[in-house]
């Protein structure tokens, strides 16, 4: 049986490095958006069929023979339309990275705001309801608590991505499949962020929150936003402690002092150690006085929750 694996050129030669051995190499045909210099030195020697299109389509299609192969869909560029879910046929897989019917929709940054341990990547049958087909094969792991910022997790979450893949292609036509139809009552979606409207600190949670929420928006989305003075700042690089909280709500968010490359401001429950400040992606932490205090308006904080 040949193999179509559908990915973005940015993660399509990680799984073909990772997820396929020789053998199955020599019945792999890649569809991608574009070649980058490094994929297509592999491709060449490794003598790997490949197309690359801006819109895949059924017409697009044409130019390959998918009767009768399995087909992958790991990281694709495009959504399915339910007339080319059909042309792929009945062995047409998706590479997924939650337990689904869990946490459908954005993953990364709410596995660090429900500060999540216990996991699972999942392959699934790809149908027309996105991320509704049934499970055919799941992989569960523990996400290590040094992971704290979201591009820390999506590198660790992709990795597990290629292995379950890799695993599942050495056990297809020895092991049945589980066919396991996804249970509804444990579905949850989560909505996609965007730092601009979404990352706004709301300083009245406790320490513990705050790190959360500021770590979620961390590299690669440029921080959390909030406000000094009257200018918006981004705030990166912090530390939590469960000492010198705050007093009184008055003193939330303010400047304590600075320490070693960090400043501490303090907050429910605890203080932040601080390193980047933010603005217009220059530090500004050496500018930063004890007694300065960070806050945010309501009208940021209500338009985040719409």
């Amino acid at each position: 049986m040949r193999i179509i694996i559908i990915s973005i050129h940015s993660l399509a030669l990680d799984y073909l490095k990772d997820s396929f051995n020789d053998s199955q190499l020599k019945r792999v045909t890649l569809i991608t958006d574009k070649l980058t210099d490094e994929l297509k030195k592999f491709l060449k020697l490794k003598n790997i069929k490949y197309l690359t299109t801006k819109n895949l389509t059924i017409k697009t299609i044409e130019k390959i023979d998918i009767k009768n192969n399995l087909v992958l869909s790991a990281g694709s560029p495009w959504i399915f339309s339910k007339e080319l879910i059909k042309k792929l046929g009945k062995n047409f897989y998706n590479v997924h990275q939650s337990p689904l019917p869990s946490m459908r929709g954005s993953v990364v940054s709410y596995i660090i705001l429900y500060d999540i341990r216990a996991f699972q990547t999942c392959l699934h049958k790809v149908t027309p309801g996105i991320d509704t087909g049934n499970i055919v094969y799941r992989k569960s792991f523990i996400i290590p608590s040094n992971l704290k910022l979201p591009n820390e997790i999506n590198v660790f979450l992709q990795v597990k991505n290629r292995e379950m893949l890799k695993e599942f292609l050495n056990s297809y036509n020895k092991n049945k499949l589980i066919d396991e139809k996804q249970n509804n009552f444990f579905s949850s979606y989560n909505k996609r962020l965007n730092s601009k409207v979404n990352g706004w600190i709301d300083w009245s949670m406790d320490v513990d929150d705050l790190d959360r929420f500021i770590r979620a928006y961390g590299d690669p989305y440029g921080g959390a936003n909030t406000f000094l003075s009257d200018a918006i700042v981004k705030i990166e690089n912090i530390e939590k402690s469960k000492n010198e909280p705050a007093r009184h709500p008055e003193e939330i968010g303010n400047v304590l002092r600075k320490f070693q490359n960090y400043i501490v401001v303090s907050v429910n429950g605890g203080s932040l150690y601080i390193k980047k400040i933010l603005i217009n992606k220059k530090n500004i932490i050496d500018s930063i006085k004890s007694g300065d205090k960070f806050y945010t308006k309501l009208k940021y904080l209500d338009d985040k929750n719409h």
